[in-house]
């Protein structure tokens, strides 16, 4: 059995790794871990940015929507509508929710005084910011928007 030569499998990994001294092995595999470290971090710094852009989509809808639910129930008063998108109040607040400002809000009140009335609630110019190096930085989504049927209970509007 000393004697003998391998033959088969066992051969050809003998004379493969003969062939590659370990310097170089190493040096390949460094190389194959940065490759692949990058591709990693490129995909998931990319996947924040889908999910923040899914985030606000549906956080400005959500706050036009919230802005014509209040503006429905209640007499019409568009800063007090605009301050309920902006801070969830109808009084001023400090900060507004996410970078939010009055002044990206539009309140507008359809056919008032008819059947008809209808409010709509806008938000556009909202500025967001990407995660990803070397991508454009600044994004604007929307515009975003809600009409809703006014139903004061009875109020004059």
């Amino acid at each position: 059995m000393k004697g003998r030569r391998a033959t088969g499998l066992l051969a050809c990994r003998r004379t493969s790794r003969e062939a590659y001294p370990t310097k170089r092995r190493h040096g390949s595999t460094l190389v194959e871990s940065c490759v692949v470290l990058l591709l990693f971090l490129t995909l998931l710094i990319g996947v924040m940015d889908v999910c923040q852009i899914l985030f606000f989509h549906h956080f400005l809808q959500q706050r036009a929507r919230a802005g014509a639910r209040y503006a429905v129930v209640h007499p019409y008063d568009s800063a007090a509508i605009a301050n309920v998108v902006v801070y969830n109040s109808a009084t001023t607040g400090t900060t507004g929710l996410f970078g939010l400002t009055p002044s990206m809000v539009v309140v507008s009140l359809r056919d008032a005084g008819t059947v008809n009335a209808r409010v709509e609630v806008g938000i556009a110019g909202f500025q967001m910011r990407f995660v990803t190096p070397g991508l454009v930085r600044d994004f604007t989504p929307g515009p975003f928007r809600a009409v809703m049927p006014v139903e004061c209970l009875g109020e004059a509007m």
